[in-house]
């Protein structure tokens, strides 16, 4: 009976203390696999952050305007005073696999053709940037990953902007995570190739993952598997793969190590088993002694398994004492745990008090569809976009139904289009409600791949009404507006035309140059237009007045300057005293023989006083020039208007070689916004 009694007594406690270590073991594990996966996934985040800088980097260098005036020495320089990644360097293409620069060589260094023509026509194509897997570069030996952008020049892919990146720069990011001297971490891109490592890198570069690893990979975007290391280590390895670019990062924790992190436990476990076997025996001879402390830790267990605070007191037995305090602070674990997910459940909370307020302040509805089931959840704003009542059932037949026949397959187009390549859905489109009343409604989401390969689409709409008919509004305003002007500049045409056949004398001559200063004039409003009146671009000004007078190839007139935007009123008159000057060569200037050439350039420059803009136009290979006898009515235009009407100074210099002449305004008083006027610089020849 005593043992009976004993063992009744002592049984509960070492079911309960081994089943709490037992939890303890498994804890031990999951929060290993836990932590190291979440520091694979960060590490994947951070390996696309890496690549993403570096792409971000090439896009505004690939909107250098060196590349669009075609000054190659230039942006050769420039591309070599921008860093990018270390080592690296940058090549320019043509579409079509020339080369143009690279930065490994000195620029004017002969250069043969790409040797990847099928990467840049695809970039050339899809207008999309392309990062390759690691591969041995064949004109350097050296193993490399190439990032290629298209540089698109007025809606045309010109050329393919390329950089080369050695393994060096990823081994670099590597380093930086301190990885353990005993552990390996890795980058491997899309085909599984080890582009960087943390052991032994210089033998396993350029060398493929094991398939094991390679095919989890594949087949999900994170997770961890019992491998063998390339040098024969078994591992419990842990991938994840970057969202943005394909790669993978991984952490191969030695399976000797993990068993050792473990362990501990199950060594507690068989400590803990020897001392109650010992108390069993002790509990024999002193069972009245030890009925109450067994009582006590039984009230414990109880408290615990009903998830209250636990505080034990001395029983006087030694391993009592260690049972109840192995329970206290299992209670106390608990308790910290239950804290931490009402904490993080309270974030939660707050976060969607957050997003409604959001959504609300902005007007926007919230979606999810599943193109598999149909399911469709919207929220009361996404509902009363479409024109129903908040609280009304709406799936996505009612939401095809509301949207304007003419626009159901522009609708329909974009959500195939976007689930099919798993990119952003854009798109607006006209919705009739029950009431008949037409509105606009922009929807944009995003699809999303859970673990189990189920495709979904989440989203936001906004009625968009109010902005498309003040759309609509303004472009009926500047059409009318044009429309108004071009009859004023008609008339004044008719006005000159009458004045002339009314005249009693008078020369043709003049008339005619008078109609072409309207002519020209009228060129120069319509190039307001099309910018709304914000004002134009110098640039597009002197290419509008000089482009009936440019060969074929391009080679008689030459423009040469920064990027600089004009006032309306300063395109209105720089513009007319371009037409001056441009219709003085055609007569007797460089560009009334086939040989001569125009040469427009125009820099910022600073000093002492405000900053001003200098526009020279120079002739040459025309007739010899001499100084003329009288000031003619255009040199006057030119003198006045640009003088009175932009505060410029004008020098005419009558060279024999050919005309010079040097105009110098304000930037205040032409530039449309003088903040965003390029630094003051040489000219941009």
């Amino acid at each position: 009976m005593l043992w009976t009694l004993v063992l009744a007594l002592t049984l509960p406690a070492v079911l309960i203390a081994g089943g709490g270590l037992y939890s303890v073991y498994q804890a031990e594990r999951q929060a290993t696999d836990l932590r190291l996966q979440e520091t694979t996934r960060a590490l994947a985040l951070s390996l696309d952050r890496e690549i993403e800088k570096v792409e971000i980097g090439m896009r505004v260098l690939s909107q250098s305007p060196h590349i669009r005036s075609g000054d190659f020495a230039a942006f050769h320089r420039q591309a070599l005073e921008t860093p990018l990644a270390d080592p690296a360097w940058i090549a320019l293409f043509e579409p079509n696999g020339r080369t143009l620069l690279n930065t490994r060589v000195a620029y004017g260094t002969p250069l043969s053709d790409s040797l990847r023509p099928e990467v840049l026509r695809r970039v050339h194509e899809t207008r999309a940037a392309n990062l390759s897997d690691l591969y041995v570069g064949p004109a350097t030996g050296l193993s490399i990953v190439t990032l290629d952008l298209p540089v698109v020049i007025e809606d045309r892919v010109a050329y393919i902007l390329s950089i080369a990146i050695g393994p060096e720069v990823f081994q670099k990011l590597i380093r930086d995570q301190r990885i353990a001297s005993g552990w390996n971490g890795a980058v491997l891109d899309r085909s599984g190739k080890i582009v960087a490592r943390s052991r032994a890198p210089e033998q396993f570069i350029g060398r493929t993952a094991r398939p094991r690893l390679v095919e989890a990979i594949a087949a999900s975007p994170e997770g961890q598997i019992d491998n063998v290391t390339l040098d024969d280590v078994p591992s419990r390895t842990y991938f994840s793969r970057s969202p943005t670019y394909g790669w993978s990062f991984i952490i191969s924790l030695p399976a000797s190590e993990l068993r050792a992190a473990i362990r501990r436990p199950l060594v507690w476990l068989m400590v803990l088993t020897g001392v109650v076997i010992a108390g069993i025996v002790l509990a024999a001879i002193l069972c009245r002694r030890i009925a109450q402390p067994v009582d006590q830790l039984v009230a414990l267990a109880h408290s615990l398994g009903r998830g209250e605070a636990v505080a034990g007191q001395s029983t006087q037995v030694r391993e009592f004492d260690a049972i109840q305090k192995a329970l206290v602070e299992a209670s106390l674990a608990i308790e910290m745990q239950k804290k931490a997910r009402d904490e993080v459940l309270g974030h939660v909370a707050e976060s969607e008090a957050r997003l409604r307020l959001a959504l609300n302040a902005g007007d926007l509805g919230s979606w999810e569809y599943d193109p598999a089931t149909g399911e469709f959840t919207t929220s009361a704003t996404c509902r009363m976009n479409f024109g129903r009542q908040p609280d009304a059932p709406f799936t996505y037949a009612d939401l095809v139904a509301t949207i304007h026949p003419e626009d159901r397959q522009r609708q329909a187009e974009a959500v195939a289009d976007a689930m099919t390549r798993r990119t952003d859905l854009h798109v607006e489109y006209r919705v009739i409600w029950p009431d008949r009343t037409v509105h606009w409604i922009r929807v944009s989401g995003r699809t999303r791949m859970s673990l189990d390969g189920k495709l979904t689409m989440v989203g936001v709409s906004q009625d968009v009404t109010e902005r498309r008919e003040a759309d609509d509004r303004q472009a009926l305003l500047l059409h009318e507006l044009n429309h108004r002007v071009k009859n004023t500049l008609a008339t004044v045409q008719s006005i000159a035309s009458m004045t002339r056949r009314s005249a009693e004398a008078g020369d043709p001559a003049a008339w005619d140059a008078f109609l072409g200063r309207l002519q020209g004039l009228a060129k120069t409003h319509d190039l307001l237009t099309v910018a709304n009146w914000n004002g134009a671009l110098l640039g597009d000004v002197l290419a509008s007045e000089l482009e009936p007078y440019q060969d074929p190839s391009r080679q008689r007139i030459k423009l040469r300057g920064p990027r600089v935007n004009l006032q309306p009123s300063a395109v209105l008159a720089l513009g007319l005293a371009v037409h001056e000057l441009a219709t003085n060569a055609a007569k007797y200037g460089s560009l009334s023989v086939p040989d001569g050439q125009i040469k427009v350039m125009w820099a910022l420059t600073s000093g002492p006083g405000p900053a001003a803009l200098l526009v020279e136009w120079t002739e040459s290979g025309g007739p010899r020039v001499s100084p003329p006898k009288r000031q003619g009515f255009g040199t006057k235009l030119i003198q006045r208007g640009l003088a009175q009407q932009l505060g410029g100074e004008i020098k005419l210099d009558f060279a024999p070689s050919g005309i010079r002449c040097v105009i110098t305004f304000p930037i205040e008083t032409i530039a449309a916004d003088p903040d965003e006027a390029e630094a003051p610089q040489r000219y941009a020849s």
